[in-house]
C-alpha cells in the first residue's frame, strides 16, 4: 500500500489555517491545558468523518480513497501553548510556524491549536483565546472547512453532515485492465480541451468574450516553497464595506475587498519603488456549482471550483475610480469562466486517471516556480465565516480569520464573522520582508476606499507594528 506523502511528494502539500478567536472566560473557567482541550475534542469527533478518516492509496493506478481509521489518537492531533505574556509580534510567529509546519498526512488530515497568554492586542481583550485549526485541502474547498468548524464550536445554524455512500475500489487486475479506457477517455478529454481553448480564442478575438488579463511576474510570484513564512491580519467593519460598495452600482462585497488589496498592493510596491506600468492580476476561486446545490450537498459539491482573473488596476491613483474598473474586470472574468468552452478547459482534468493527473498538477507547479506559468501575481480568497455565535468551552468567539499558503507566491484571505471583516495574508519573507508595512497599507486602503465613496470611517483600532 502507499503512502499518502509518497503519492504528493511531487505536489505541493495545500493547507487551511483557520483562526477562531474566543472571549478569555473569567475565575476559574479561564483555567484549562492540553487535557481539556483533547476532551473537548474527543466529544466532537462525530461532527464530520474527516477527524476520523485517511486518506489510502491502495495502488498507483487508482485514485486514493477514504477509510476510517483504526485508532484516532486525539493528543496527537491537538496542541496547547500559553504564549505567556507576548504580543501580536509573538503571536503572529506562533501562527507563522503552524502554517509552515508539515502535516502528518499518514493519520486523518487535520489539527487543532489552542494558543493563550497573548496581551496588549488593541482591539482583542488580553488572554483571548485563539483556536487554530489546520486542514489538508483533500478534506474539501474553503466553505467546507468553515462547515466543519462551525459544526465544532456548537454553531446553532451548523449542518449535519451527510453520509458518504461506501466505496470499494476494484482490485488490481480491474485496475490493470481499465487502463486503455482511462486513455481513451483522456485522450478525448485532451482533445475537447485544445478545441474549447480555440473556441475561446476565436470568441474573444471577435469580442463575444472578455480577453483575460495578462500577469507580469514581480515581488509577489516569488516561490513560496522553503522559505520563511510571514503573516499578518488587518481587521475592519463587514458594515461599512457593505454600505461603502453600494456606491458604485454593481459592485460587491469581493469586488470591495478586491478593491482593498489593490490599494495595498499599490502602495507596497510604490514603497519599494516597484509601482510600475505593468498590470497586477490577482486569481480567485469561483465555485463551479450554484449555491443552492451547495448547499443541499456540501461535501459533494466540495473542491469543484474555477479561477477568474482580475486585473487589480494598480496604476489608478483614484480608490473610487479602481474600484469601478475592478468591478468590471471582476464581472468580465466571471463571464469569461462561466462560457461554455472555459468549462470545458477547467473540468478536462476530472477524466485523467490520477496516474497522469497527478503528473499534470506536478508539472504545473513546477512551470509556476520557474516563472514559467505565471497567470496571476497572487490568490485572493474570500470565504464567510457566518454569524457570530460560536463558543469554545463556554467562550463566545470574537472573530476569525484565515490563513491559505499557495505553492508559489502571496495569498490574502478574507474573512468575515459577524459584523466583521478581515484581510489575512501568508507570503515569505523574501517577497515581503516588513510584512507591518503591508497591514497598514491593507488598513490605510480600506479607510481610503471607505472615505471616497462617502462613507464613515470605521473606529476599529488598529494593531500597532512591533
Amino acid at each position: 500500500m502507499t503512502s499518502f506523502g509518497d503519492e504528493l511528494a511531487p505536489i505541493d502539500e495545500s493547507k487551511f489555517v483557520q483562526i477562531w478567536v474566543f472571549e478569555p472566560g473569567n475565575g476559574a473557567e479561564a483555567r484549562f491545558g492540553h487535557s481539556e482541550v483533547v476532551e473537548w475534542m474527543t466529544a466532537r469527533l462525530d461532527r464530520s468523518r474527516i477527524f476520523t478518516e485517511i486518506v489510502e492509496f491502495r495502488s498507483p493506478l487508482g485514485y486514493p480513497v477514504w477509510r476510517t481509521a483504526d485508532r484516532v489518537e486525539v493528543a496527537d492531533h491537538v496542541r496547547y501553548t500559553d504564549l505567556d505574556g507576548v504580543g501580536w509580534d509573538g503571536f503572529t510567529a506562533e501562527w507563522a510556524r503552524i502554517v509552515a509546519a508539515p502535516m502528518d498526512v499518514s493519520r486523518p488530515l487535520w489539527e487543532l491549536h489552542a494558543i493563550t497568554g497573548v496581551r496588549g492586542v488593541p482591539g482583542l481583550p488580553d488572554d483571548a483565546v485563539y483556536i487554530v485549526i489546520k486542514f489538508q485541502h483533500a478534506i474539501g474547498d474553503g466553505v467546507e472547512a468553515v462547515a466543519i468548524a462551525r459544526r465544532l464550536f456548537d454553531a446553532p445554524d451548523a449542518d449535519v453532515e451527510k453520509p458518504e455512500p461506501d466505496y470499494a475500489p476494484p482490485g488490481p487486475l480491474r485496475q490493470v485492465a481499465a487502463i486503455p479506457g482511462q486513455v481513451v477517455t483522456m485522450l478525448r478529454a485532451a482533445r475537447r480541451t485544445r478545441t474549447a481553448v480555440a473556441e475561446l480564442d476565436e470568441l474573444t478575438a471577435r469580442g463575444e468574450i472578455p480577453p483575460a488579463p495578462t500577469a507580469v511576474p514581480n515581488r509577489f510570484n516569488v516561490s513560496a516553497s522553503g522559505g520563511e513564512v510571514v503573516v499578518d491580519v488587518a481587521h475592519r467593519s463587514l458594515e461599512a464595506a457593505q454600505a461603502a460598495r453600494r456606491a458604485i452600482p454593481g459592485a460587491t462585497v469581493n469586488d470591495f475587498a478586491l478593491a482593498v488589496v489593490s490599494g495595498a498592493m499599490r502602495e507596497y510596491l510604490r514603497h519599494h519603488g516597484e509601482l510600475g506600468s505593468d498590470p497586477v492580476v490577482v486569481a480567485a476561486p469561483m465555485s463551479l456549482i450554484p449555491l443552492s446545490e451547495r448547499r443541499r450537498n456540501p461535501e459533494q459539491a466540495s473542491n469543484q471550483f474555477g479561477m477568474i482573473l482580475v486585473d487589480l488596476h494598480v496604476q489608478e491613483p483614484d480608490p473610487r475610480i479602481r474600484l469601478r474598473r475592478i468591478a468590471e474586470s471582476s464581472a468580465q472574468g466571471k463571464e469569461r469562466s462561466r462560457s461554455a468552452p472555459a468549462m470545458i478547459a477547467t473540468t478536462a482534468l476530472d477524466e485523467y486517471p490520477w496516474w497522469m493527473a497527478r503528473k499534470v498538477v506536478a508539472a504545473t507547479h513546477r512551470a509556476v516556480e520557474a516563472g514559467t506559468g505565471i497567470s496571476a501575481n497572487a490568490m485572493v480568497t474570500n470565504v464567510p465565516r457566518g454569524p457570530s455565535d460560536l463558543t469554545f468551552l463556554g467562550r463566545p468567539s470574537i472573530t476569525a480569520f484565515n490563513a491559505s499558503p499557495v505553492h508559489a507566491g502571496f495569498a490574502v484571505s478574507v474573512a468575515s464573522l459577524g459584523a466583521e471583516l478581515a484581510f489575512s495574508f501568508v507570503g515569505t519573507a523574501e517577497m515581503m520582508p516588513d510584512p507591518q508595512h503591508f497591514r497598514r497599507a491593507l488598513e490605510d486602503s480600506f479607510d481610503a476606499l471607505v472615505a471616497a465613496l462617502d462613507q464613515a470611517e470605521p473606529d476599529r483600532p488598529t494593531i500597532p507594528v512591533g
